[in-house]
């Protein structure tokens, strides 16, 4: 996959050198089919009725997170995978620097397609950037108190990442909780994380881990949303749980 990043946020270049990066190529490339290859292709495609939407896509979100308990310091996984039920890429996730959040998302083909900038400091939500589109902007909105975010389409929708407690999110069919996104009300996808889908290695306790992310029928649809665009801002979600477990 390439690799190659042109997106320039406002406080810095968005390069491809990777200074910061603490792995090399070689090492993320090896680290990457470890990954992918620990992901099978089981899904819960099969237990639609379940979730309240009619799932039609699956992807994988691989992504460690942080543990309850861990060293002071930003969170060191700077390239997050999107995989297929298959393994193979779908999309990457790359942070160009350990100390920001600022991540592009490019998919199997090292085009950039969505850049997500963050900013210092409380009530100062982050700003979406879909590379090559007019109106290329969604300014996130968010209230300190809660977990749910809202993202105001130029169009005039929005649509909405929260969290929900039901029956079939928990481990063997049971209640649990799952990130789900509703676009003007309609639930249209939904991050699940039981023990079947959780990224390996991580636990229930842990903050901004991977799962399994259910696309329903309107993504991608004329009158729904692009699935990148749900991919990065589910992302954006698990960047916002590492920053809780920081800040707790």
């Amino acid at each position: 996959m390439s690799t190659s990043n042109t997106f320039k946020f406002s406080d810095s270049t968005w390069a491809s050198s990777t200074t910061d990066a603490a792995l090399s190529e070689k090492d993320q490339k090896e680290l990457t089919i470890a990954e992918t290859a620990s992901i099978t292709s089981d899904t819960t495609l099969g237990g639609a009725s379940e979730f309240i939407f009619n799932p039609t896509k699956s992807l994988h979100i691989v992504a460690q997170g942080i543990g309850s308990f861990r060293r002071p310091g930003p969170c060191s996984e700077l390239q997050i995978n999107i995989v297929n039920p298959d393994s193979t890429i779908a999309y990457q996730s790359v942070r160009p620097q350990m100390w920001k959040g600022n991540c592009v998302l490019s998919d199997a083909e090292g085009r950039e397609l969505i850049a997500t900038e963050y900013f210092f400091g409380p009530g100062r939500d982050p700003i979406i950037h879909i590379i090559d589109t007019v109106n290329s902007q969604i300014k996130t909105v968010s209230k300190w108190f809660s977990r749910t975010h809202t993202f105001p389409l130029p169009d005039g929708r929005t649509f909405t990442w929260e969290y929900r407690r039901e029956m079939g999110f928990g481990d063997d069919g049971k209640k649990g909780t799952a990130l789900v996104l509703t676009l003007e009300g309609r639930r249209v996808a939904a991050l699940i994380r039981n023990k079947k889908t959780r990224t390996p290695g991580t636990k229930p306790c842990y903050s901004g881990n991977g799962g399994e992310l259910l696309l329903g029928e309107e993504i991608n649809g004329k009158e729904g949303i692009s699935e990148e665009l749900v991919v990065a801002t589910c992302i954006l979600m698990l960047k916002k749980e590492i920053d809780r477990n920081r800040a707790a």
